[in-house]
C-alpha cells in the first residue's frame, strides 16, 4: 500500500510541475516559473535525502524520482528562458543527460539513480552525435559498473553499455565505405574499427569478464582485418573463411581451458562465413547427381552436365576439411573420416566426370545415383542384396525386389511380368526368413511393384493371378486367414470377368471354409460354443441368397434357401447346435414372410384387425397373469419368519 500511494503521489506531483512549467503562473514568466521549479527539485531532492537516512527507502525512492523528473524540466525551462544560450535541439539532450547525471552520482545508494545514470549517459552521447560519443559511453558505462557495492547500477550500465558498443561498431563499418585496404589502413578509415575492438577490454577489471572480453576483441579485429576480402569476390571470401576457420581452430587447440572462450568465439563467426558458400556448393553438386537424366533412361558412360557458379569447387572439399579440423581439435572425438569423403564426393561432382565413377565410389549408398542407368543401378542393387544378406537379412526382400525389377527393365518385360516375379521373390524370401519383419518388407515391396498391374493388357486377369499368388505364400508362410482372404479375392476377380452376378459364386466358396474350420474347432474341443465357431460361415452362406431372394421371392433360389434353412433348424435341434437353428430359423421366417407379403393385401380389413386385436389381447392377458404371480410370490416371501 505504501509503495502504491507514493506512487500516485510522485507521478501526481510530475504532472502538477509539467502543467505549471507549460501554462501556470504565467505573471512569473519564465525564468520566474524556472526557478520555482528548481527550487521544487532542490526540496524534493533534499527530501528523499532525509527520508532516505531515517531508511523510509519507498518515499526515499518516490522523492528522489520527483527531483530528478524536475530536474529534466528544470533544464528545459531554463533553456526557453534563455540562460543556456542557443542550444540545438541534441545538445539540449546532452546537456539534461549531463546534469542529471551529476545529480544521480552522489544518490547512487538509492535504486532509481542506478537506473537512471546509464540512461543520462546515453543522452549525452545521443545528444553529441559524434562518432566518439558512443565511445565516451562505453567507457562511461564501464566506469559505473565498477562501482561497488551497488545492486542494480552493474546491469544496467552493462546493457547500455553494450548498446553503445553495438551502435559505434555499426558506424565504424559505415565509415570505412568500400572495404578496401587503402581505405582501412592508408586512409585510415578502418581506425574506428580498431577502437571498437579495443572498448571491448574495458571490463578487463572484472576477472571473471576477462575470457570474454578477450573474446569479443579477438573476433572484431579478425573482422576487420578480412574485410578487403568482401571487395574481392565469392570465391575470396570463401578462402578467406576457410583459413579462418583453420587458424582459429588450432589456436582453440592449444588454449588453455580458463581462456578457452576466447579462439571459439572468432571460430564460430568464421563458420558462419564459411557455411553459406559450403552450404551453396552442396547444393548445387547435389542437384548435379540427381539431375543427370531420368530414371533408366540414360547409359552406363552417362556424365554429369554442372552448371556454372561462382564459387571456385575446392571451396566445397577445403571448407568441409576446415569444418572439420575444427570438429576434431575441439570436440576431439567426433568422428571426422564420414565428412570428409562426403566433401571429397561433393566437390567431383562440380566437375563433368562419368556417372559410374560416383556409383563405384559411394558403393551400396549409391542407389539414387546410379537411377539414370539400369545397368548401374542393378550392379549398386547386388551389392546392397549381398550387403543385405551379410548384415540385415529382414531387408533382403526389398533389395532382392529391387534388382528383379531393375533386372525386368534391362530385359524390356513388361510391367505386370515383373511385378509378379517381385511378388514370387518377395514372398518366397518371406518363407525362407520366418521374421515377422520380413514379412513386413515382403509385403511393402509387393504392394509397391504392384502398381505394375496398372499397366497390364487384360487388368483382371492380371489382378487376380497376383492376388492367387500372393494368397498361396501367405498361406505358406503360415498367415491362413490372410491367404484365405487373398485367395477368395481372386476367385471373385475372375468370376467378376466372366459376368458372373449371383451372390453364391462369391460368397459359398468362403463360407464353407468357414463352416468347416468351425466344425473341426468343435470336433477337437468340447468347450466350444457353436456361437464363435459356425456362425460367420453360416451367415456368410445364407444372408446374401436371402437378399437376393428377397427381389425374386419366387425362383429356385428362394426354394433351396428355404431348404437349406429346414435342413440348418433340423440339424442343429439334432445335434443341439444353437447357431444352426438360429440362423436356419431367422433367415427361415424372413423368407416366409416375404411369401406371404403378396397375398397378405389380399385379406379382408377386418382380418387384419381381428388379428391385431387378438394379439394385443393375448398380450394383456399375458402381463397381467405376470403380474398376479408377482404378487402372489411377494406375500408369500412376507409370511416367512
Amino acid at each position: 500500500m505504501p509503495t502504491l500511494l507514493l506512487g500516485l503521489g510522485g507521478t501526481c506531483l510530475l504532472v502538477a510541475a509539467v502543467i505549471f512549467l507549460a501554462v501556470a503562473w504565467t505573471w512569473l514568466g519564465v525564468g520566474g516559473r524556472t526557478a520555482a521549479l528548481l527550487g521544487l527539485t532542490v526540496l524534493a531532492g533534499a527530501g528523499g535525502q532525509w527520508l532516505a537516512r531515517r531508511d523510509l527507502g519507498v518515499a526515499a525512492e518516490a522523492l528522489t524520482t520527483v527531483s530528478l523528473g524536475l530536474l529534466v524540466l528544470d533544464v528545459v525551462g531554463a533553456d526557453r528562458a534563455g540562460w543556456l544560450g542557443d542550444l540545438a535541439p541534441g545538445h539540449l539532450v546532452a546537456v539534461t543527460g549531463a546534469v542529471v547525471l551529476a545529480a544521480c552520482l552522489p544518490l547512487l545508494r538509492l535504486v532509481t539513480p542506478q537506473v537512471v545514470a546509464p540512461l543520462a549517459v546515453a543522452a549525452i552521447a545521443a545528444g553529441l552525435g559524434e562518432i566518439w560519443a558512443p565511445a565516451l559511453a562505453v567507457v562511461a558505462c564501464a566506469a559505473l559498473a565498477l562501482a561497488r557495492r551497488r545492486v542494480v547500477l552493474p546491469w544496467t550500465s552493462l546493457a547500455v553499455g553494450g548498446l553503445a558498443w553495438l551502435v559505434l561498431g555499426l558506424w565504424a563499418l559505415a565509415d570505412v565505405g568500400t572495404p578496401t585496404l587503402r581505405s582501412l589502413w592508408l586512409e585510415g578509415h578502418g581506425a574506428w574499427l580498431l577502437v571498437t575492438a579495443a572498448l571491448a577490454l574495458v571490463l578487463w577489471p572484472l576477472a571473471p569478464a576477462r575470457p570474454l572480453a578477450a573474446a569479443v576483441t579477438v573476433t572484431v579485429l579478425t573482422g576487420t582485418v578480412g574485410l578487403p576480402v568482401l571487395d574481392e569476390g565469392p570465391s575470396a571470401i570463401g578462402w578467406a573463411a576457410v583459413g579462418a576457420v583453420a587458424l582459429w581452430a588450432v589456436v582453440a587447440a592449444v588454449t588453455p581451458p580458463r581462456w578457452s572462450v576466447v579462439p571459439r568465439v572468432p571460430l564460430v563467426g568464421a563458420l558462419l562465413v564459411l557455411l553459406p558458400p559450403v552450404a551453396w556448393l552442396a547444393t548445387s553438386a547435389v542437384t548435379n547427381l540427381v539431375t543427370v537424366a531420368a530414371p533408366f533412361a540414360a547409359d552406363a558412360g552417362v556424365r554429369l552436365t554442372p552448371g556454372a557458379v561462382e564459387l571456385d569447387p575446392l571451396v566445397l572439399s577445403a571448407g568441409v576439411a576446415a569444418v572439420a579440423l575444427a570438429l576434431r581439435l575441439t570436440l576431439r572425438r567426433v568422428p571426422v573420416w564420414p565428412l570428409l569423403a562426403l566433401g571429397a564426393v561433393l566437390t567431383a561432382a562440380l566437375y563433368p566426370l562419368p556417372l559410374w565413377v560416383f556409383v563405384l565410389v559411394l558403393g551400396p549408398l549409391g542407389v539414387l545415383v546410379a537411377l539414370p542407368s539400369a545397368v548401374l543401378t542393378l550392379l549398386v542393387l547386388l551389392e546392397v542384396v549381398a550387403l543385405s544378406a551379410w548384415r540385415c537379412r529382414p531387408a533382403l526382400p526389398a533389395a532382392v525386389g529391387a534388382a528383379v525389377w531393375t533386372a525386368g527393365e534391362l530385359l524390356g518385360t513388361a510391367y505386370d511380368v515383373r511385378s509378379l516375379a517381385v511378388l514370387v521373390v518377395a514372398g518366397l524370401l518371406a518363407v525362407a526368413l520366418r521374421r515377422p519383419v520380413a514379412d513386413a518388407v515382403a509385403a511393402g515391396t509387393a504392394l509397391v511393384a504392384a502398381l505394375g498391374v496398372l499397366a497390364a493388357d487384360d487388368l483382371s486377369v492380371a489382378l487376380a493371378v497376383h492376388l492367387t499368388v500372393a494368397g498361396a505364400l501367405v498361406t505358406l508362410r503360415g498367415h491362413r486367414w490372410a491367404g484365405g482372404l487373398l485367395l477368395a479375392a481372386a476367385t471373385w476377380v475372375r468370376l467378376r470377368d466372366l459376368g458372373v452376378t449371383a451372390p453364391e459364386a462369391y460368397t459359398l466358396p468362403t463360407a464353407l471354409v468357414l463352416v468347416a474350420v468351425g466344425a473341426h474347432r468343435l470336433w477337437w474341443d468340447p468347450d466350444a460354443d457353436t456361437t464363435s465357431t459356425l456362425l460367420p460361415g453360416l451367415v456368410l452362406a445364407t444372408v446374401p441368397s436371402l437378399l437376393w431372394a428377397l427381389t425374386d421371392p419366387v425362383s429356385p433360389r428362394a426354394v433351396l434357401l428355404g431348404a437349406g434353412c429346414l435342413a440348418l433348424v433340423l440339424g442343429g435341434a439334432a445335434l443341439r447346435w444353437s447357431a444352426p437353428v438360429a440362423v436356419g430359423a431367422l433367415v427361415g421366417l424372413v423368407l416366409v414372410l416375404r411369401e406371404l407379403a403378396p397375398y397378405a393385401a389380399l385379406w379382408p380389413q377386418w382380418a387384419l384387425i381381428g388379428t391385431a386385436g387378438s394379439v394385443l389381447l393375448v398380450a394383456g392377458v399375458t402381463w397381467e397373469a405376470r403380474v398376479r404371480d408377482l404378487r402372489r410370490t411377494a406375500a408369500y416371501l412376507g409370511r416367512l419368519r
